[in-house]
């Protein structure tokens, strides 16, 4: 389900809450330190897109629960729209942050929806004003989808665009 276990060289979904909400890491395990803590290598994403939905009552059920508890398997409606992301190399301490193994594939997965921006292609086509600017960011969108290389990352993204109802 989530990967084996949490060791150097694997790769992480760690959850760390913050005064404003819980910030995501994602990455690989450099080293293990002292008191099961560890060096991680990777990024992370605050999905402030959902947070201000929430905030503002035009998100609802499943949304609101994985915003509450991320975990690996509900986190694409943390990454379908806006999130403030960056490069991460620090440690984790799994005595406060919740911390979930696993594989590579999804890994890369998370880590090219962040590093593509598909968060912001999602959200341009949910938040356009216009019918005509909707398909404008759908077309944008399927171009972008067209193009990638990876066919994990592919795959998950022609996946959540047909869920959406946006193909």
């Amino acid at each position: 389900m989530f990967g084996s276990k949490i060791r150097t060289g694997g790769f992480i979904f760690a959850v760390r809450r913050d005064e404003i909400s819980n910030f995501i890491i994602i990455g690989r395990i450099m080293a293990e330190g002292n008191n099961k803590t560890y060096d991680v290598k990777g990024s992370f994403f605050r999905p402030i897109g959902l947070i201000e939905r929430i905030k503002s009552g035009k998100a609802q059920g499943k949304p609101v629960e994985a915003l509450n508890n991320p975990n690996p398997n509900n986190c694409i409606f943390l990454i379908l729209e806006k999130v403030d992301t960056g490069i991460y190399n620090d440690k984790v301490d799994s005595k406060y942050d919740k911390l979930y193994p696993i594989n590579e594939n999804r890994y890369f997965v998370l880590d090219g929806w962040i590093k593509e921006s598909f968060s912001d292609l999602f959200s341009s086509f949910f938040n356009s004003p216009t019918q005509e600017e909707r398909m404008e960011a759908r077309n944008v969108l399927i171009n972008k989808m067209n193009s990638l290389i990876s066919p994990e990352l592919k795959e998950h993204v022609y996946a959540v665009a047909r869920s959406s109802r946006i193909l």
